[in-house]
């Protein structure tokens, strides 16, 4: 898939999308869909997915798990009593205050339940303000996710990698994130990309994206140049961190086993994922070392949703990064270097 394609595929997805800014009391609940005044025409009310369906329980102080175990008909009657509660009473409930909400529909659906502040940027918008900041520029692109809640889109510059062991090359990458429905704001990361795998490395500075835009308060004309600049610091901080990926070719990992137990407690991650990286470092041709961890801890990444690949990607970057400030960084890095039957200091 190349950039052209990327566009196309969005432009496509946003055939039947519609907003509407509607107040709360107005938007009322039968046999499960909702219904407000000039959005149906046919009257068939909208379903909600699941996600739009916790934002809109969020707001209103509902449960979101009990809610969708209910009855339609049970469904229905705790709907229209919160909606039409005062704005305080639902506050002292749990929700989130408002009086008037964003709904973002698409064809009958429901996809998004947002705040009167929220402000749109798009994923059509994201691509308009990308592409003049990559003119001139070949990047191929290596992950292009998009569902009803995000899109993810992952590209390597060809022109900056370096041989890390022989045949196995590290290539600069840039991340970009967006949800149009409040699943996540605009983020611009630095990566790296593992050819010989596709395994991938989301590396942040102190925790931080290059760029991070929130879906309110957005200024339109300086978001381009913001773009470009992320773009450029993304590239810089992707190339020094192949640094530290070189060094860690070197850096013995005494009981990877053990180390892998560490990770799943600290990290909280599930038994199946767990194995994965299990799985993975049987592939490692350097499975002492911690980059074949790392690499196997990528490797399970690919197995798991785009945010959940996303998040243990970003995760693995800590292992690697020496200049981490972050006590528990540096803890957890001491626990998986530490040598059989050592004990921490």
């Amino acid at each position: 898939m190349n950039l052209d394609e990327v566009c196309d595929r969005v432009s496509a997805d946003d055939a039947g999308k519609h907003d509407h800014l509607v107040p709360i009391r107005e938007v009322s609940m039968h046999q499960s869909r909702l219904y407000w005044p000039g959005a149906d025409d046919d009257s068939f009310g909208f379903a909600l997915t699941p996600w739009a369906m916790s934002q809109a329980c969020t707001k209103l102080g509902m449960p979101s798990a009990y809610f969708g175990r209910c009855p339609k008909e049970l469904q229905d009657v705790q709907w229209n009593h919160w909606r039409g509660l005062p704005e305080e009473l639902r506050k002292k409930a749990g929700g989130d205050g408002g009086d008037r909400w964003t709904i973002r529909a698409k064809n009958l659906e429901v996809r998004g339940v947002l705040s009167a502040r929220y402000e749109k940027l798009d994923n059509r918008q994201l691509l308009n303000a990308l592409l003049p900041a990559l003119e001139g520029m070949n990047y191929p692109v290596k992950l292009f996710d998009l569902t009803n809640e995000s899109l993810h889109l992952r590209l390597i510059d060809p022109r900056m990698s370096r041989l890390v062991l022989p045949g196995d090359p590290l290539i600069v990458a840039i991340h970009i994130a967006n949800s149009e429905v409040g699943l996540r704001a605009v983020t611009i990361d630095a990566c790296i990309f593992r050819q010989v795998c596709s395994n991938g490395m989301v590396r942040k500075i102190a925790g931080r994206s290059m760029l991070k835009q929130r879906h309110i308060h957005v200024a339109t004309a300086q978001f381009v140049p913001l773009l470009q600049d992320a773009i450029a610091q993304a590239r810089l901080v992707a190339a020094a961190f192949i640094e530290q990926m070189i060094l860690s070719t070197k850096t013995i990992v005494p009981d990877p086993a053990k180390a892998i137990e560490v990770l799943a407690d600290a990290w909280k991650l599930s038994k199946q994922t767990a194995e994965y990286i299990k799985f993975g470092l049987y592939g490692e041709s350097h499975q002492d070392t911690l980059y074949g961890l790392v690499n196997a801890v990528t490797s399970a990444a690919q197995r798991l949703s785009v945010e959940g690949r996303y998040e243990l990607e970003t995760l693995a970057s800590v292992l690697i990064d020496t200049t981490s400030e972050s006590r528990a960084d540096q803890a957890l890095r001491q626990r998986i270097l530490l040598p059989k039957g050592g004990v921490l200091a």
